[in-house]
């Protein structure tokens, strides 16, 4: 499975939990669970953009 698969469906259960837990109303929990997912998803979604620009390896050597 892809990496950006599992970090939605990380986010929906996350989310869904959270939103089920802290919010009494439907309007409430659907709104939290909205904010939450686009968080998760948003930042990792940044973070892994962000790591992009670093080398992903040893330096190279100096001939």
């Amino acid at each position: 499975m892809s990496h950006m698969i599992l970090m939605t469906v990380y986010a929906a259960m996350v989310s869904t939990f959270f939103s089920l837990l802290w919010r009494r109303t439907r309007r409430g929990q659907i709104k939290l669970f909205l904010q939450m997912f686009g968080s998760l998803v948003g930042l990792g979604l940044a973070l892994a953009w962000l790591m992009y620009f670093f080398p992903s390896g040893p330096p190279a050597p100096f001939p």
